[in-house]
């Protein structure tokens, strides 16, 4: 499945042939849905790219967007989809919510929008689209107006309303900090989040923080890199692999991969560099090349930073990056031992393990505390070895 980060390079590339598309993204949610707020999918007549959870959910959603695509002139417009009816389980899973998704049609006179998105994107820069769902009684703009909001003061591309300057300063802070949100504009040029969905005669934004590319960098090519990098690939992450044998890595052997780097470990981390949008595991050969990477991660004060081992080994690795004087709450940071306990044996199973623990930080920011010996009682782990 594509990430979310490709959305908007598959949008350029649709837009320069010349075609127009339905953007669907998932801007409420109420109860249990099967995708997140900010998730999308890009309709074309062709098909669709990207998802927002399946079923007879989406699949209404993908029906209504090519009405609008076959329409034309169709305004882009806000749709419920309610999965609380009596359904077959076959159909609508275990869901029970509704999702409100904003259908929004795009031509090639939004091209300039969509480079600029792809851009920051690509590039791990912080950037937002912020577009009116709901013009309000005053209809000064239509819905569909956009605009790319740049925390970085580069510019951005579209205009979408009047605001505030506090306004202005509080959608930077949201899309430098990667929050979604549905907001309306008050009376005063403010903002201020959206706690029902009927309409209130106020315009609506939604502002939708572009996701970079999200990194998986694999410090090792031996048996548990290869059904890694592969689950990697699978889940969207753009995935690196390194190692100082180029026996070891190679396309051969890593075909999904979409970088491979044969040089010592300290070295290709530093070409790497690291940032939020980074998850680094290390599962090399040996406990000293696994210190070289935690040495060259940790110089980066952002980014997932992992290692496989044994707690003993664990804690003695850190205890000697504390007396070097690296800092200690980024030492508090790091994975190790690294891998949910699901009685994992073979590298297949340990990779499994491995790729649950970063969905679980990723998505849900939980982690379990077993740094330096102390256990958080969340979970029962143990730890997993090459």
């Amino acid at each position: 499945m594509p990430g979310v980060d490709q959305i908007w390079s598959e949008a350029v590339r649709t837009l320069e042939r010349d075609r127009p598309f339905a953007l669907a993204t998932v801007v409420n949610v109420r109860g249990s849905t099967p995708r997140e707020v900010g998730a999308k999918m890009l309709i074309r007549a062709d098909g669709q790219f990207g998802t927002i959870g399946g079923g007879c959910g989406e699949a209404e959603v993908f029906r209504k967007a090519r009405l609008m695509l076959d329409e034309g002139g169709a305004q882009s417009k806000l749709a419920e989809v309610d999965l609380t009816g009596d359904f077959d389980q076959e159909d609508v899973g275990v869901c029970g919510g509704i999702m409100d998704v904003f259908i929004d049609l795009w031509s090639p006179r939004d091209l300039p929008v969509a480079r600029k998105l792809a851009e920051s994107a690509e590039h791990n820069r912080p950037a937002a689209l912020l577009t009116v769902v709901d013009a309000g009684s005053g209809r000064e703009l239509p819905v569909g107006a956009k605009a790319v909001i740049d925390p970085s003061g580069c510019g951005g591309e579209g205009v979408v309303v009047e605001l505030g300057d506090g306004a202005v300063n509080q959608l930077a802070e949201r899309a430098a900090d990667a929050r979604p949100g549905l907001l309306e504009v008050a009376g005063d040029g403010g903002l201020r989040p959206v706690a029902r969905i009927e309409s209130t005669g106020a315009p609506r934004l939604y502002l939708d923080p572009v996701i970079g590319a999200q990194r998986l960098i694999i410090a090792g090519a031996g048996h548990i890199a290869q059904p890694l990098c592969a689950l990697g690939s699978m889940l969207g992450f753009h995935v690196t692999v390194i190692d100082d044998r180029a026996s070891f890595a190679n396309r051969e052997r890593f075909p999904t991969a979409d970088a491979i780097i044969v040089k010592p470990f300290a070295a290709a981390i530093d070409a790497l560099g690291l940032d939020r949008h980074c998850y680094l595991v290390s599962v090399t050969r040996g406990h000293a090349y696994d210190e070289e990477v935690l040495r060259a991660a940790l110089k980066y004060p952002e980014g997932f930073v992992g290692m496989i081992g044994s707690r003993r080994r664990a804690r003695a690795t850190l205890d000697r990056l504390a007396a070097d004087g690296y800092d200690p709450n980024r030492l508090k940071e790091v994975h190790v031992p690294l891998g949910l306990d699901i009685g994992a044996e073979t590298p297949e199973e340990i990779a499994i393990a491995i790729i649950a623990e970063i969905i679980r930080e990723r998505r849900l920011g939980v982690r379990d505390e077993f740094n330096l010996g102390v256990k958080s009682g969340r979970l029962s782990r143990r730890p997993l070895n090459r």
